[in-house]
């Protein structure tokens, strides 16, 4: 073995290229650090002396190799345990996210069907609302048009009924007179007009019959022959019960529209009350529904966000796994071969026929190990050869230095060697600074992303709740906007109900005025009648109370008189609010018909008729007035209910426009808030970019030429180390004895 490494070339042993084929200990030399043997082969000869190498050098050899061996394996298993460990962690975390990802996509799919379901259950609702609300005006357009129709038959009917309650009552008279024999005096009312009128129009009669009743009349107005007046009444009456009868068939069916109509209102009022109800509540599943697609959307995007970013680790972590079992295989590819070249080594100098060999070929007992051929000149050029090869990896100006002091023969390898541990530490220095600056660099670049994710994943909730205020702002401001609306569409009501009430409390007051005025003016009439015909039922006019200056002036004697003249409409003391026309003197009148011929006097008979039919009219009078009243107090009390019922309305609404506006300031302030933290995230995502940025200006240098500067410093402290070995070799060998220093010179 000795032998061998003194005839081997400085290449083969400092890591050259050069090696011959057929050497054994060549493949030896190549897979063990010649550092480490050089050093252990040193400290032996000087621990054990030159007795101890002498008996049996290989021994220690082989002894070396097998710790190596034990060595190695140690690290084997080490490494392997490790390896196991990183799978388990590629297993678990891979497991996770893979069940994260299915669980995400699961949840994407139910938030798709969910969405897709609230959206067409949406779109129905404001469908059934749309429904609902023409339903709702369609209802009342049926109420106002049948309204509008009952007001027009309710008028027909009034005319119609009053015409033939007119004619009834004008063929009632007549009745009444051509059976009290009063015809003539009958003849001289206007009721006589409409009773030939109605004779004269009426289907009812025949031709005959039509000439007898026109003949009649005619003959008591001229004084002619007249039929009997037995066959007229008859004829009359027959007139008088169709016209009753048309009456009740007419009344029957006024009563029959009303129950219809009524019915017709009721059931309208129904529907309307109905699509109402729905409306609402179709108002507030559309709100709810539309309030929960936006939370889903939003669910929606961090899902699909927290999916992504797990299919990326995902990804990452596959790739990391893949990377580190194939590294890890070409390791033990390595090691295998390491193992197999030390054991095959330890078999080779094991061999007894190697043994015996070395016996006999071995240097005697006063020859040395640590003894070699190379002078000090030889071991400076081998030394300047490895500093040269450390040149190559690195352009250091202290290689430089360490290359002169080789050079000069003045300066000692002792100087030279501690150059040579100060410039290795100083490396090894550095190393630990890039080691040191480079998980710094990935520690604060990962910090970084994972801030910016964080940032960014913030900014997107934030813009969610920015719009979700947003939606509700503007829901809140058109809600204030059609209460608003509504107010003023409620004042305005309420004004032309004013209005409306007040017409008609006016027309209320001028019909109770002359109203009062006429029946004034008929009891005044009936009076005189009275007066008259009836003087027990005569009623005195009233005396007037005398003033003080009238009862003085009364008492000298004076005429005031006790009752004050009659004034008002002919005299009676009543007063008209209405305008009467003037006639024209030019005026076509009808003449009278002419007078009866004059006889004895005695009283009418008739006088009684006369005042049965005032009596009537004063009836029909007061009854009149007592349904106007009770028409003005329903109308006021309906005015008041309505006034109640808008006041209570505009003081609902003016508290839902002020509850709305609490809400809309409350909206505004959260919107406020997004807002501002929004901005705040934002600065520092930018923050963030820009601390990213002056990272990578400073560390990505550093990162991508990592590799290279580890791999340049450490082949040159491989090639300081080996040139400190080959100096520590040459400073040893001067301790050797005088006897080989001669020999070597």
């Amino acid at each position: 073995l000795a032998q061998v490494l003194l005839e081997a070339e400085p290449e083969s042993i400092f890591g050259g290229s050069a090696e011959p084929p057929d050497s054994l200990f060549h493949t030896f030399l190549s897979l063990v650090s010649m550092r480490v043997i050089t050093a252990t082969v040193f400290a032996a000869a000087a621990s054990s002396g030159a007795t101890n190498l002498t008996r049996n050098p290989i021994r220690r050899v082989v002894s070396m190799l097998q710790d190596m061996q034990k060595k190695i394996e140690a690290e084997a298993k080490a490494q392997e345990k490790a390896f196991h460990k990183f799978q388990c962690y590629c297993d678990t975390n891979t497991k996770e996210l893979t069940a994260a990802m299915v669980e995400g996509q699961a949840k994407l799919d139910q938030l798709g069907t969910d969405i897709e379901g609230s959206e067409a259950a949406r779109k129905q609702t404001l469908s059934d609302l749309a429904g609902a609300k023409e339903d709702r005006e369609e209802a009342n357009k049926a109420i106002e048009d049948s309204e509008e129709m009952r007001e027009k038959e309710n008028k027909d009917f009034t005319s119609e009924s009053g015409e033939l309650k007119s004619n009834i009552e004008a063929m009632g008279n007549a009745i009444v007179a051509i059976s009290k024999g009063m015809t003539g005096s009958f003849l001289q009312t206007p009721t006589a007009s409409v009773v030939n009128r109605l004779v004269a129009n009426s289907p009812d009669l025949t031709f005959a019959e039509r000439d007898q009743v026109q003949s009649y009349l005619q003959a008591q107005s001229t004084g002619g022959y007249a039929p009997a007046s037995g066959q007229i009444v008859g004829i009359l009456k027959q007139m008088k019960e169709t016209m009753e009868a048309d009456l009740a068939e007419l009344t029957k069916q006024e009563n029959d529209a009303i129950a219809q109509f009524n019915g017709l209102r009721d059931a309208k009022n129904q529907e309307i009350a109905a699509s109402t109800e729905a409306i609402e509540e179709n108002m507030k599943q559309a709100g709810e529904l539309g309030v929960s697609i936006v939370t889903m959307q939003g669910n929606l995007g961090d899902t699909k966000d927290a999916l992504g970013a797990d299919e990326g680790y995902l990804a990452e972590l596959e790739k990391g796994c893949d990377s580190m079992e194939g590294e890890y295989e070409e390791i033990k590819k390595s090691r295998s071969e390491e193992l197999a070249a030390v054991a095959d080594t330890i078999k080779i100098l094991n061999d007894d026929d190697a043994l015996e060999l070395f016996k006999k070929t071995l240097p005697p007992t006063e020859t040395s190990l640590l003894q070699v051929r190379a002078s000090s000149k030889a071991l400076r050029q081998q030394a300047l050869a490895a500093v040269a090869r450390a040149r190559v990896a690195s352009a250091n100006p202290k290689l430089d230095l360490i290359s002169l002091a080789l050079h000069s023969k003045k300066v000692s390898f002792e100087k030279v060697l501690k150059m040579i541990d100060g410039m290795v530490d100083a490396l090894k220095k550095e190393q630990e600074d890039d080691d040191s600056k480079r998980e710094y660099c990935k520690t604060e670049l990962h910090k970084a992303e994972q801030q910016k994710k964080e940032l960014q994943h913030t900014l997107m909730t934030l813009s969610n709740e920015i719009q979700d205020h947003k939606d509700n702002l503007d829901r809140l401001h058109a809600q204030v906007a059609e209460l608003e609306q509504g107010i003023k569409d409620l004042d305005k009501a309420v004004a032309d109900a004013t209005e409306q009430r007040k017409e008609e409390h006016e027309e209320y007051t001028q019909e109770a005025a002359e109203n009062q005025g006429a029946l004034q003016i008929l009891e005044f009439a009936k009076n005189r009648l009275n007066k008259f015909y009836n003087p027990k039922d005569y009623k005195e006019a009233p005396k007037r109370e005398l003033t003080e200056e009238e009862r003085m002036y009364s008492a000298y004697g004076g005429d005031i008189g006790t009752t004050p003249a009659p004034g008002g409409i002919a005299g009676t003391g009543a007063m008209a609010f209405v305008q009467i026309r003037a006639h024209d003197e030019n005026e076509d009148v009808a003449k009278p018909p002419p007078p009866p011929k004059v006889g004895g006097f005695k009283k009418q008979n008739a006088s009684k008729g006369v005042l049965g039919m005032i009596d009537m009219i004063v009836q029909d009078l007061k009854t009149e007035m007592q349904e106007s009243e009770s028409a003005e107090k329903n109308a006021q009390e309906d005015y008041e209910t309505l006034m109640s019922d808008s006041a209570e309305k505009r003081a609902a609404d003016v508290k839902s426009i002020s509850a709305r506006e609490g809400a809309i300031a409350e909206r505004e302030q959260d919107l406020q808030t997004a807002q501002d933290t929004s901005a705040a995230k934002m600065k520092e995502l930018q923050e963030n970019m820009e601390y990213t940025s002056d990272v990578h200006q400073s560390c990505d240098f550093l990162l991508e030429n990592y590799g290279k500067r580890k791999e340049a410093r450490t082949q040159e402290m491989d090639g300081l180390k080996k040139a400190k070995d080959i100096l520590s070799g040459a400073d040893f060998s001067f301790v050797q004895t005088g006897h080989f220093l001669a020999r070597s010179q």
